[in-house]
């Protein structure tokens, strides 16, 4: 069994990254997925969150997601996402105004409403940004 694993992230503008990974942590649709070396091969949803990596260089990194998938290989980790942003990416400023915005929108919905689930995702995306430039 290998010790570690090829990582791509990819967004519509391209390859984000490609790095060879221990262990990669994933906002999955279910909940956080962790995924080793090793790991049973699986295709799934991701959520707007944070999704971090231990580089087998060492030291561990995160980026904020978007919606996407993650595609799980025995030593091949493929993350496909609308957007992937590394800490210094991020611009706090707006995520905060974006994060406000959205949470006025949520106050006003209800859950039925067509745009509920849109302001939802929106706020889950500003909170994941928020959460990797604090890191």
């Amino acid at each position: 069994m290998a010790d570690a694993m090829d990582l791509e992230i990819v967004t519509p503008e391209g390859l984000k990254l490609r790095e060879s990974v221990k262990e990669l942590t994933a906002p999955g649709a279910l909940g956080e997925l962790g995924v080793l070396p090793g790991h049973v091969a699986v295709l799934t949803t991701l959520e707007p969150g944070a999704l971090s990596f231990q580089s087998a260089k060492g030291g561990g990194r995160a980026l904020a997601v978007a919606d996407g998938y993650l595609q799980v290989l025995s030593d091949r980790l493929i993350v496909i996402t609308e957007a992937a942003e590394f800490k210094e990416d991020i611009d706090v400023a707006r995520a905060k105004k974006s994060l406000d915005e959205a949470n006025k929108q949520l106050e006003s919905a209800s859950i039925g409403d067509s745009q509920f689930k849109l302001h939802e995702r929106r706020r889950k995306r500003a909170e994941a940004r928020l959460a990797v430039a604090a890191r």
